[in-house]
């Protein structure tokens, strides 16, 4: 099971970043366009804070879902072995982990 998330988490990281740079360097070329284009101060003030808001998500999730899916990778690599069907966990016997004095 963790052959399948693994990769898909990988994807999905890289994904939510390279769309968030794409919109990032969109959004904010829309706007520096529309700036020189216009040339009006008035759509400055008006624009400012939707614009950071925007700004803030896209770096909230260009950052942060790849973060996320790398914490997730490291958790279930982490916890994998120890779960995987099949596997023995009687492989310590007891007989043989006596103290040496006592045998």
């Amino acid at each position: 099971m963790s052959g399948t998330i693994i990769p898909w988490l990988d994807g999905v990281g890289a994904t939510a970043f390279a769309l968030s740079a794409v919109a990032f360097v969109v959004l904010n070329g829309v706007g520096i366009a529309a700036v020189l284009l216009l040339r009006d101060r008035g759509l400055v003030n008006r624009w400012t804070a939707p614009f950071l808001a925007a700004n803030l998500v896209l770096l909230g999730t260009g950052l942060g879902v790849p973060l996320v899916a790398l914490a997730a990778r490291t958790a279930i690599a982490a916890v994998a072995p120890s779960v995987q069907p099949g596997a023995d966990h009687d492989a310590i016997r007891v007989e043989n982990h006596a103290p040496a004095r006592l045998r």
